[in-house]
């Protein structure tokens, strides 16, 4: 019998690998207790470097304006309109789709099939990975809810997180159209090519264009048993998230009195593998595009937490004895290649996207009154380009850095949070002295060309041209900001805007 220590190591090393597509970690030992998580934890100070800094003329005084967080609401149509364009961006050359009789095989269905999209010509650098998140506590069955590309470019050493929400109707070649979280399961129910891989990897060939080189899954279990192997997961909640959730983890989920209302407020937690679940599955109270965002700060949390630790000469060991535990197509040399560039990847900065609302168009099965969402290709396409290019905040091999100066350290954390969103690299600076009542934020540089000053005060609620201008280019990070009073973190990420 497997001991519970290789077991936790195994469980720790395949879910953080899932996550992260890029890394590897140890295992810190039995795990955690539960720690009360209705209200933020306060953490230990971070070994985040603090660096010294020159005094600074604070620009004026400006009051943001109010932030808009409405949620989406799709219109139902009776006419979907699925016809993609078959446009091209300058730096990403479609090539023709390299399975043109597919389309052949798909019965007459009661929705219109789009046509397949022009298939992105992908530099050898880049290695495209689907994380697969399963509806259950294993992998030997149920549906793919949580997908997500992680394009990973080897020459840059940077990476890109694209998620796709679980309810796009999609056709998959040689079947019918389907919600996408049904493709992978079903490719191996019918004997498929390559199984459920094989038409997985056809699926988004022929609805975005993009082929896949690998893929992993993982189920409830494991992902809960990774994230305690971990020692739990820091996650900074920048806005309150409320949703139904059970009372205590052994409690049966059929009976209603095992069920609360449970709220996090904004601030830092320490959570463990439940908590972790139930912050990246919550849907009922906000959407499949929200819940998107929420795993990939979790994926984001674990890479931060693994690279603090190592476990990369057991791998082979490990990945030998234990590889069954997880469901993935990747050989023990692509694993070793891939957690060596994982401290470079979280160093340069990670880059998460979201598609767009404008990307998806309501619509009701006509024969199960099923409400999914069809992809609109002109507006999703530029996200898709995105995902396979090196992002804009760090072309020239430098990453956008952004130096935070505040009394409290949590703040910085859920400032933080949303700078990384875009990739751009945090520092914190503790201040001596308490906030300022007015958040400023300062350039190091004669003028704002090429230091994209509209994403950075989006992320703190201003407007570009409260920035103040310093021509300091020897500073070490391209800006300033020192929070004040009035920094609110619940930003509505989803509806930024894109570098």
């Amino acid at each position: 019998m497997k001991s519970p220590m290789k077991i936790n190591k195994l469980l720790y090393l395949l879910g953080i690998f899932w996550l992260t597509g890029c890394s590897f970690a140890s295992n810190a030992g039995s795990l955690p207790t539960l720690i009360p998580t209705n209200e933020p934890i306060a953490l230990q100070p971070s070994a985040t470097p603090s660096i010294t800094r020159p005094p600074a003329t604070l620009p004026p005084t400006f009051t943001p304006r109010p932030t808009n967080t409405a949620t989406f609401t799709p219109t139902p149509s009776a006419t979907p309109t699925v016809t993609p364009s078959p446009s091209s961006t300058p730096t990403i050359t479609p090539t023709p789709f390299p399975y043109p009789n597919l389309d052949a095989t798909l019965p007459t269905p009661e929705t219109a099939v789009p046509t397949p999209v022009p298939t992105f010509a992908i530099p050898d650098d880049i290695t495209l990975i689907a994380l697969l998140g399963n509806d259950g506590d294993d992998t030997s069955g149920g549906r793919t809810d949580s997908i997500i590309l992680v394009a990973i470019n080897k020459q840059t050493k940077t990476a890109t997180m694209l998620s796709l929400p679980r309810d796009l109707y999609v056709p998959a070649p040689g079947w019918q159209m389907v919600r996408i979280n049904q493709v992978l399961p079903h490719g191996f129910s019918m004997d498929y090519p390559d199984g459920g891989k094989g038409l997985l990897r056809d699926t988004l060939l022929w609805n975005f264009g993009v082929p896949i080189d690998n893929y992993v899954r993982i189920g409830f279990s494991g992902f809960k048993e990774a994230i305690n192997a971990l020692g739990g997961v820091e996650v900074p909640v920048t806005c309150p998230l409320r949703d139904w959730r059970l009372k205590s983890p052994e409690l049966d989920q059929t009976v209603e009195e095992n069920w609360e209302q449970f709220t996090l407020e904004p601030g830092v937690y320490l959570m463990d593998g439940d908590l972790a679940l139930w912050y990246a599955r919550s849907r009922r109270t906000t959407s499949d595009f929200q819940r998107g965002r929420r795993q990939q700060q979790i994926i984001h949390a674990m890479l931060e937490q693994g690279l603090n630790r190592d476990l990369i000469p057991q791998v082979p060991t490990l990945w030998d004895a234990y590889r069954q535990s997880v469901e993935t197509d990747l050989g023990l040399t692509a694993v070793l290649e891939l957690a060596a560039l994982a401290p470079a990847i979280r160093d340069n900065g990670i880059r998460h996207l979201t598609l767009p609302y404008s990307a998806f168009q309501s619509w009701t099965v006509p024969s199960s009154g099923a409400a999914v969402q069809l992809i609109q290709w002109e507006a999703a396409q530029p996200v898709f380009a995105q995902l396979l290019q090196p992002s804009a905040l760090n072309r020239g091999g430098r990453p956008l850095t952004v130096e935070i100066i505040t009394q409290d350290e949590n703040r910085y954390k859920l400032a933080a949070e949303n700078l990384a969103w875009f990739g751009i690299i945090p520092v914190f600076t503790p201040s001596g002295e308490p906030d300022p009542p007015t958040t400023s934020i300062t350039l190091h540089a004669p003028n704002d060309k090429g230091a994209f000053s509209w994403v950075v005060a989006w992320v703190f609620g201003r407007r570009s041209d409260a920035i103040a201008l310093q021509g300091n280019t020897e500073y070490p990070t391209n800006y300033t900001v020192r929070l004040g009073a009035d920094f609110d973190p619940c930003r509505p990420l989803l509806e930024a805007p894109r570098p």
